[in-house]
């Protein structure tokens, strides 16, 4: 199956918004982000909401900004059915792709019990660095902070 992933901007289609905040809470449970959520992300010059469609579908969202030299991931979703496809991998490259130059590093949390979603991260070259003590509600659960660095400060 081919998917194609297409940056969101404003002034998208509100069926747009509304799919990418239903895919974000069946992803995620009710923490995930609203319509409203996604529509500003968008409307943000240092926002970035990617999303991979499939069959004119969105299967796959990664929501996150740019700021001061850093990047931060606020979430990434697939849905259930299109997991282990390499989604989410095209979707972090993407995201990375789209960073100013002068970015130096990327920060994100993930649950403490989504060792897929870590091992994940892992993979594309994040470090746990901290912990958030009880950072999520429904179910209260502690957060891994992970870190990206993308400039190699030893130069």
């Amino acid at each position: 199956m081919d998917y194609e992933i297409r940056r969101i901007t404003a002034g998208a289609d509100d069926a747009v918004y509304s799919r990418l905040s239903q895919l974000d809470k069946e992803c995620v449970g009710a923490e995930g982000w609203s319509e409203g959520s996604f529509r500003s992300e968008c409307e943000k010059t240092c926002g970035i909401v990617l999303a991979a469609f499939s069959g004119g579908d969105i299967v796959g969202l990664l929501s996150g900004y740019f700021a001061s030299g850093e990047g931060d991931i606020t979430s990434v979703a697939v849905s259930p059915e299109h997991r282990r496809k390499g989604i989410a991998d095209r979707l972090m490259a993407e995201f990375e792709a789209l960073l100013p130059e002068d970015t130096e590093s990327i920060f994100l949390e993930v649950r403490q019990s989504n060792s897929g979603a870590a091992a994940l991260y892992e993979k594309h070259g994040f470090k746990r660095i901290s912990v958030r003590k009880r950072f999520y509600t429904d179910p209260t659960e502690d957060a891994i902070v992970m870190q990206k660095c993308l400039t190699d400060y030893t130069n």
